[in-house]
């Protein structure tokens, strides 16, 4: 178990030093996959936030927080894969890790900056 632990942990350091000159070498599909499990690992996130225990309560409580419009992430992953391309078609925004960018855009798509 340990070992699992170790190569997760090992896995998701890698995918938090993406940034936008990662970004532009991408594919489409490799964005929208980076997207769709950044969106996914946030909603366990939220899940696991609201006391979800095991796979069947995280299920419950991810479906709950879609209805209610209550997940951290809420918009659909091309939303992000667009601003993203947007983002990252100023140069002066390359060096900002993909983290950091998908923050900022949730925030303005929100209606309030981060």
């Amino acid at each position: 178990m340990r070992r699992w632990w170790i190569v997760l942990t090992a896995g998701a350091m890698a995918l938090a030093q993406y940034d936008g000159r990662d970004w532009t070498q991408f594919l489409p599909r490799e964005k929208q996959a980076y997207v769709a499990g950044f969106l996914a690992g946030g909603a366990l996130a939220d899940a696991q936030a609201a006391g979800a225990t095991d796979s069947t309560a995280v299920h419950r409580a991810v479906d709950s927080l879609v209805r209610a419009g209550r997940l951290r992430f809420p918009f659909g992953h091309m939303v992000y894969v667009t601003q993203l391309d947007e983002f990252y078609w100023w140069e002066n925004h390359l060096p900002v890790p993909l983290y950091g960018a998908l923050r900022d855009i949730d925030g303005r798509l929100k209606g309030h900056e981060q």
